[in-house]
Order: C-alpha cells, then sequence, then structure tokens
C-alpha cells in the first residue's frame, strides 16, 4: 500500500467551484473521487490518498473528478 501524502505536499487549499474534495450539495458533481465521506459530518471526511481530515470545500493537486450516477 503507498503512503498516504502531506497536505502540504499536493497544495491542499481551497477549492474551486468546479473542482473540490467532497460533495457540498444535493446533485454536486464537481467532487474527487479519492474522498471518503463521514457519515455524521457532511463537511469533513478522509481521503484514500491524502493524510488527515479533509473538508468537501477544499482541493489538493491530486484530484480527480469523481465519476457520478
Amino acid at each position: 500500500m503507498t503512503e498516504k501524502a502531506n497536505k502540504e505536499d499536493v497544495n491542499y487549499s481551497r477549492g474551486m467551484p468546479r473542482s473540490h474534495c467532497g460533495p457540498m450539495f444535493n446533485g454536486d458533481t464537481g467532487y474527487c473521487e479519492h474522498f471518503i465521506a463521514n457519515k455524521r459530518s457532511g463537511i469533513f471526511g478522509g481521503c484514500e490518498l491524502v493524510k488527515g481530515e479533509i473538508k468537501n470545500s477544499f482541493w489538493c493537486q491530486k484530484w480527480k473528478k469523481a465519476v457520478t450516477k
């Protein structure tokens, strides 16, 4: 298993309207496939590639658009 990156190394920072870590509203299609939602929090979750708590409205260089149904 690959070690997760530090936030500083991937420019974890404020997201953009069409590219952010996690879903922010119903029907949102601009989030990342690596985001791991926290069922108890709609704002914070985790990431498959980046260490630590991840805010849904942020972004990083590992961002990849999630495939939505």
